[in-house]
């Protein structure tokens, strides 16, 4: 079964101590660009290292997982493999008092939105933000994929190129502005 929440404070710790907690979480599936790349596993093995601090606590989670679905160029299937490092701080009863001493300079605590003023941790949101960041900027079957013809939209991959010479003239739509050059 899956953990969503954990509750960090019934972890017992002392100003100083730490903790590890170990477990699965499920991530939902992730949708960029409107097309959807499934989580694989759904629930994902984590390991959580909570240290309490003076006023709350440091946190670091960690867990590696893979994202599949269509290339971003040739839309054949890609998978990528996303190691995840996150890191949190909590410090809800540190409010600093100079408006410009805070870490943004807006004189805000310093608390997580994942952990609730009851100390619960929020780990399935804080594990699919950490993922999301993680993620690379394309998701490619290849890294040298050369996606698709822009003029029938096969794939260039493993094609011949004399069969994709089509338009070396350039796009017929513009002829009149090359007359004009």
């Amino acid at each position: 079964m899956a953990t969503e929440r954990i509750d960090l404070a019934g972890l017992g710790l002392a100003f100083g101590e730490a903790s590890s907690v170990e477990g699965t979480v499920a991530v939902d599936d992730v949708v960029l660009g409107g097309q959807g790349y499934r989580v694989e596993p759904p629930e994902i093995p984590f390991r959580l290292d909570v240290s309490r601090t003076s006023t709350g606590y440091a946190l670091r989670l960690r867990f590696d997982t893979v994202i599949a679905g269509p290339c971003f160029r040739c839309l054949e299937a890609a998978s990528v493999e996303v190691p995840i490092d996150a890191r949190e701080v909590d410090q809800p009863e540190t409010a600093f008092e100079d408006p410009g001493e805070g870490p943004t300079g807006e004189g805000a605590e310093a608390g997580s939105p994942y952990v609730d003023s009851a100390a619960v941790l929020d780990l399935e949101s804080w594990s699919r933000d950490a993922l999301i960041l993680a993620l690379p900027e394309r998701i490619l079957c290849s890294p040298d994929c050369p996606g698709l013809c822009p003029y029938c939209g096969k794939s260039l991959a493993g094609a011949d190129p004399e069969e994709h010479r089509h338009g070396e003239g350039g796009d017929p739509r513009w002829e009149k502005l090359r007359e004009l050059g």
